[in-house]
């Protein structure tokens, strides 16, 4: 090889490794502002929210039953001044895997041989599909129906925080479930978590 096919192969090689780098600074750039991008907008995956702050305590009437759907939720003040969050969805469609939730009737639904509660008219009734007809009191004790008898609905744990709001804890969920057979008593309280 001559001396000057070397210098021209030099120069080419350096031409190349030029353009290489030139490419692979490129890259990062690009990749740099892709991922700080990725990080400006990512919101991440935000997992549900374990209390629900259902406002000031004190503005809750008594003998009141007040549905908030965003959480499936009924929240009702007692008599006695005590608050009761009960889940909008029956011990029995959960282990069915059923859509159907549970509504609040004020029109004073039939509650057998059970006694209304003070303050109170109404109560939570399923009625789904084909399905006979569930009623439990306003404080989610079951009634009577169809549902699995002796089976209250489930409940959250409550508080009146040092701001004076009403707290749900929405991981406290007590529920109930058959320790065998779907349906089929024994029945188990467990604690749950957050509902649907």
């Amino acid at each position: 090889m001559s001396e000057e096919s070397i210098g021209a192969h030099v120069r080419h090689r350096s031409r190349l490794s030029g353009c290489l780098l030139k490419v692979v600074i490129a890259a990062a750039v690009v990749t740099a502002i892709v991922i700080g991008i990725g990080f400006a907008f990512d919101q991440g995956t935000k997992a549900p929210a374990t209390s629900y702050d259902a406002g000031p305590a004190n503005e809750y009437p008594v003998g009141v039953v007040i549905p908030v759907e965003s959480e499936h939720i009924f929240i009702t003040r007692l008599q006695d001044g005590r608050f009761v969050a009960v889940y909008d969805k029956s011990p029995r469609q959960q282990e069915l895997r059923g859509n159907c939730r549970v509504r609040y009737d004020t029109t004073s639904p039939a509650l057998g041989s059970v006694p209304q509660l003070p303050g109170f008219s109404g109560a939570f009734v399923e009625e789904c599909g084909s399905q006979a007809r569930t009623v439990w009191l306003a404080d989610g004790r079951f009634a009577f129906g169809a549902g699995y008898p002796g089976v209250n609905l489930d409940r959250y744990a409550t508080r009146v925080d040092s701001t004076g709001n009403l707290i749900v804890d929405l991981a406290s969920r007590s529920c109930t479930q058959s320790r065998g057979a779907i349906g089929v008593a024994p029945f188990d309280v467990q604690q749950c978590g957050i509902g649907d």
